[in-house]
């Protein structure tokens, strides 16, 4: 399957652009240790994957302050973003995609605060042509309002897109948005995105260039 008469390609952040996955867990685990909490291991922290920071933090510790645990994990977050990359080709990739005249946004769950710090850092940034972070929402990933606002900013309809997530929640939103969708199988998470059948499943990001089309 190819997917014809795209003008935008949504990428979601962690897991798909760039590997968090090291500071994902060091700011849980510098948030538990510090506010003296019951340990967690990676593979519980793991089980909310994609969603904000928090509905992560309600899930893992429901009795807790969310409020107080999400500002230590962002602080701590802002200063080691050093600990985030870019997967294997992902430059070179969008420096393709952009020559050849697709519009690329990059749609998150995560924070303001270091969305675009961290793009920035990895030097892919400058493809940008919006970035739609927690604050920009009412509604986060799976519901459609981010998808949708990125596509708004692009003035491209959901018809001529195509969202890309390592996560289910990248797919549903991606589906609820009406786009076609693409999982990626290289992030953290695995195959685990097949679950909700997006339209295509790649293992390498530079995989994108042979699916898409204009």
């Amino acid at each position: 399957m190819k997917c014809n008469n795209i003008q935008a390609i949504l990428f979601d952040i962690d897991g798909t652009l760039l590997d968090t996955t090291e500071l994902i867990f060091r700011c849980y685990e510098h948030t538990i240790t510090i506010c003296n909490l019951s340990p967690k291991t990676r593979k519980e922290i793991s089980t909310t994957s994609g969603e904000p920071l928090e509905v992560c933090y309600r899930q893992l510790f429901p009795n807790e302050d969310i409020t107080k645990l999400s500002e230590i994990h962002m602080s701590f977050q802002e200063k080691n973003l050093s600990l985030s990359k870019r997967f294997n080709n992902v430059a070179s990739t969008l420096r393709n995609l952009k020559d050849k005249g697709f519009k690329i946004a990059a749609v998150t769950t995560r924070s303001k605060r270091t969305s675009t710090k961290s793009l920035e850092i990895n030097n892919i940034a400058s493809f940008m042509d919006v970035i739609i972070s927690r604050e920009d929402v009412v509604n986060p990933k799976p519901h459609p309002d981010a998808l949708i606002k990125a596509l708004k900013h692009l003035n491209v309809s959901p018809d001529h897109a195509v969202m890309v997530g390592d996560t289910p929640i990248d797919i549903k939103a991606g589906k609820n948005a009406k786009m076609m969708t693409i999982g990626v199988s290289y992030g953290p998470l695995g195959n685990a995105v097949k679950s909700v059948d997006p339209d295509m499943l790649i293992s390498d990001i530079s995989e994108i260039i042979s699916l898409i089309k204009h």
